[in-house]
């Protein structure tokens, strides 16, 4: 028997809410880790099933402090954005990191990501520039896997991949009220997208639950066996993205923080805030969010 510590976070919380943002456990001992190969890692990810699991270990770039692997129950991913907000934090949790370090680089499957903190409890990643892909123009069809109608999905706006980092597919949805009532249907997304870009869609709209929000998001990603996710950072900077490369917000002066809502439907509120980064044309976006101890503990193997 391997005994494991690891550490328990709830990631993009809000904290007008007791229970809530995206749950997440760190396997943050390298010593102990280097013990695991991955099918126990993916094991383990089963085991705890939450969206995502992390593990740490020495880093193999140079210039970061840490390697991080993510699971999600069905399988490791290269990049997600709550495991990385959530690791960063443990990593200072933990005292992993020099004692006032404000900044991190964490060496992921797509590469070394910087991250920020801006407080004891916020964390804040750079994701890459913004790709603006394939757009989708069968309405219907999109409607009918979200289970949906097809008036129900916005016409000012198109149905698009965009990444920054990962591709995920966009849809602007008319109202809050199709939003929650939206049933995807997982197994026609994995047969309907097949041959394209990803299939983990977000679907989202203007109107709000809260005053202070931006938009209200849906994030169902059946592809990496994850029905539906609370809070999904590396999906808060396409959509940012999108937003601001289609004048979504006309109200929001460019650049400005974007707060994204999402999670309410599965009972876990959380909030994202995402800013575009602008030059001359988008260069990235930065993503952060609040995060919250859970729990302390020792898994055994």
């Amino acid at each position: 028997m391997v005994a494991l510590p690891y550490i328990q976070t709830s990631v993009f919380v809000d904290p007008r809410y007791s229970f809530g943002g995206n749950q997440l456990a760190t396997f943050w001992d390298a010593a102990s880790n280097c013990s695991l190969d991955t099918e126990n890692m993916q094991g383990i990810a089963l085991e705890m099933n939450f969206s995502e699991t992390t593990f740490i270990s020495l880093p193999e770039l140079s210039g970061c402090n840490v390697k991080v692997r993510i699971f999600t129950p069905a399988r490791e991913l290269p990049f997600a954005g709550h495991p990385t907000l959530g690791t960063a934090y443990v990593l200072r949790y933990k005292h992993l990191l020099e004692p006032n370090m404000k900044e991190a680089l964490l060496e992921l499957g797509i590469g070394a990501i910087s991250v920020e903190f801006l407080s004891d409890d916020v964390v804040r990643m750079s994701q890459p520039r913004p790709e603006f892909l394939q757009k989708l123009d069968d309405r219907k069809t999109i409607a009918e896997l979200l289970g949906l109608a097809k008036s129900d999905i916005e016409t000012d706006y198109p149905i698009q991949y965009v990444s920054t980092g990962s591709h995920k597919l966009i849809v602007p949805v008319t109202s809050l009220a199709a939003v929650q009532r939206a049933q995807p249907d997982s197994q026609g997304i994995l047969e309907g997208l097949e041959g394209f870009p990803s299939r983990n869609v977000l679907i989202f709209c203007t109107e709000t639950v809260n005053r202070d929000s931006d938009v209200h998001a849906r994030f169902f990603a059946p592809e990496v066996g994850v029905v539906e996710d609370p809070a999904t950072g590396s999906a808060a900077g396409p959509l940012a993205a999108y937003i601001e490369h289609h004048k979504v917000l006309s109200r929001k002066e460019k650049g400005k923080p974007i707060i994204i809502e999402q999670g309410y439907e599965i009972r876990r509120p959380s909030q994202l805030v995402s800013e575009v980064v602008w030059g001359e044309e988008m260069e990235g976006v930065l993503v952060s969010g609040k995060v919250k101890l859970v729990a302390d503990g020792t898994f055994y193997l």
